[in-house]
């Protein structure tokens, strides 16, 4: 009966003519229906993870796999990926929410997945929207409303010189520049210019690269130490290696201060990222305009700078202060112009 099979597929052209081609289609057939049913783990190790390593950048890429890790895995992992339903993304959602995980690191998950869908349709192995789609995140408000006065900033300094040196001058730095964790982290020596007083911000996220000039401050603790190659780095940890995290001894001199203390909304939290937003609240009020702030710390829209600029008491003092003047201010003598008489 098979040979007969075959022999008609010979006749007709439909189909395999021999046991070998009959077989070849089969194992395409079952790895077919195997990608179809490909799980959410499998499909991650063996496609979206090598991909993602790859293009994308390093920062983004490490808070992907650590989404993935702890919320996605443990819960969608064993999961056909094309079954998992709007139904399962709800439910991950509440779990987040029930674990007091802030609406921003949903929405970073949830970013993973649908990238990871994404992905997927791309290849053809999935179709139509992802099932993020739909789920109601809720308003995102992680806006940090907190920054430091110049006589805190100055105390944070001094705390944290005491505790550890090299921490200090991490922390003065980001002071100084309002630079992220991770640009100070991968600063260079082939980035500092000690004539010209400035500094190459080179791995941002944006991409794109940015200069900072020196306060003398930066410049005096800077010519303080000794320059290494192009390519070592600044900022280094009391191991020698570069800086990964918050400095412990930071968290420590916020506590050791009372910085943080009787707060819970994580919005008002000081924290690393303070430190930037307080270099750009102290310039503005200090009367920079918002054009050369917006370029120092590469933000491309107001709404940005908005965010992360916060008038001082002081600053607002003044802008009432001027307000009630120019409400107040008296009209001074007008004297009529009158057309000259033609002779």
């Amino acid at each position: 009966a098979e040979l007969a099979r075959l022999k008609e597929a010979h006749k007709t052209g439909v189909g395999p003519v021999t046991l070998q081609e009959r077989r070849q289609v089969a194992t395409e057939q079952r790895r077919q229906e195997a990608e179809k049913n490909i799980t959410l783990a499998d499909y991650w190790t063996n496609h979206y993870a090598p991909f993602a390593k790859q293009e994308k950048r390093p920062e983004t890429w490490r808070g992907e796999e650590k989404g993935y890790r702890i919320w996605l895995a443990p819960r969608l992992g064993s999961l056909p990926l094309r079954s998992i339903h709007p139904r399962n993304m709800e439910a991950l959602r509440q779990e987040m929410r029930d674990a007091g995980k802030a609406a921003r690191t949903i929405q970073h998950v949830f970013a993973t997945f649908r990238a990871v869908w994404v992905h997927g349709k791309k290849w053809g192995l999935l179709e139509g929207e992802p099932p993020t789609t739909g789920v109601e995140l809720g308003r995102i408000d992680n806006a940090r409303h907190r920054f430091l006065s110049p006589a805190q900033l100055q105390a944070l300094l001094a705390e944290v010189e005491r505790r550890d040196p090299n921490a200090w001058e991490f922390v003065l730095a980001a002071a100084h520049t309002g630079a992220r964790l991770s640009e100070l982290a991968a600063l260079s020596w082939g980035c500092v210019d000690m004539d010209a007083k400035t500094l190459a911000l080179t791995h941002t996220k944006t991409g794109k690269p940015r200069a900072f000039p020196m306060t003398p401050q930066l410049a005096d603790m800077l010519a303080k130490k000794t320059p290494g190659a192009p390519d070592d780095l600044v900022f280094k940890n009391s191991e020698g290696t570069n800086w990964k995290l918050m400095p412990a001894c930071y968290r420590k001199a916020l506590a050791a201060l009372g910085f943080n203390d009787g707060r819970a909304d994580r919005r008002e939290i000081v924290c690393f990222h303070t430190l930037r937003h307080t270099a750009a609240s102290l310039m503005l009020a200090a009367g920079v305009d918002a054009r050369t702030i917006m370029e120092l710390f590469g933000w491309s829209t107001l709404a940005m700078l908005q965010r992360y600029t916060h008038p001082s008491g002081e600053a607002k003092a003044r802008a009432v202060a001027a307000l009630g003047a120019a409400v107040d201010a008296k009209p001074g003598k007008v004297v009529p112009i009158r057309k000259r008489a033609e002779g």
